[in-house]
């Protein structure tokens, strides 16, 4: 059973219309008849999922999912494994053949990544704590849920990315192929070997993500600021 997705697979994950962290609950394994003649009700009745017991069962997690997401007074959004995610997909770029570190220093986005996961970390504490002693006003919880969903849109870009500006994430992307890309803007030039192209990219993602550690920050201190706990 998987969850979160942390790359996004054209077309089956909606990569060229969903460019951002999503989940997937689904139970995996071996298909052997994918895409072939095989691949019908037939297959499925007999053979696949006799009695639609996989499929009763991914339903229900699916409306538990939706009963959490919509019951939750403060929308359970986790930015540290976030940040910890991207400094992953930097570790990963660093490793990629054409990356030379002499040409492009990716230490200033690990530290700003690092930054925004300890920042996130400290806003999801104070967040946990503030709603286990019952101590936010509905204000708050307001404010805070605002707060969360600037988020996401704070690592986009306008202009999008070099050469397919419809691409606006600075994150998440495709390749012109079927696979998936990370860091679209920073791997595309590092594989061109355009090194001035490559350092405006990383620089934008330090800004950034230099915005959404302060974002964390105002989080922290809305969720900790006194609260009557009035609801």
């Amino acid at each position: 059973m998987s969850l979160t997705l942390t790359r996004l697979i054209a077309p089956r994950n909606g990569t060229m219309i969903t460019l951002h962290p999503t989940g997937a609950l689904l139970f995996d394994g071996s298909y052997g008849v994918y895409h072939s003649a095989y691949d019908d009700f037939y297959w499925m009745n007999h053979f696949g999922d006799p009695g639609y017991k996989y499929h009763a069962a991914v339903s229900q997690l699916w409306g538990v999912t939706a009963l959490r997401l919509a019951q939750s007074d403060v929308l359970p959004y986790d930015y540290a494994f976030y940040g910890d995610t991207i400094d992953q997909f930097l570790n990963e770029l660093s490793k990629n053949p054409h990356y030379d570190a002499t040409k492009l220093d990716l230490q200033p986005a690990h530290e700003a990544a690092r930054r925004f996961t300890a920042a996130a970390a400290q806003a999801q504490a104070r967040i946990e704590g503030a709603l286990a002693a019952d101590r936010l006003t509905p204000t708050q919880v307001s404010t805070i849920n605002s707060q969360l969903l600037l988020g996401e849109s704070n690592l986009t870009n306008q202009e999008g990315i070099p050469g397919r500006p419809w691409f606006k994430h600075l994150l998440y992307s495709a390749r012109y192929t079927y696979a998936h890309l990370e860091l679209p803007g920073i791997t595309e030039a590092v594989e061109a070997g355009d090194w001035s192209l490559a350092k405006q990219q990383t620089d934008l993602l330090v800004k950034a993500l230099n915005t959404e550690t302060v974002l964390m920050h105002e989080i922290a201190e809305t969720a900790h600021s006194t609260g009557v706990g009035v609801r």
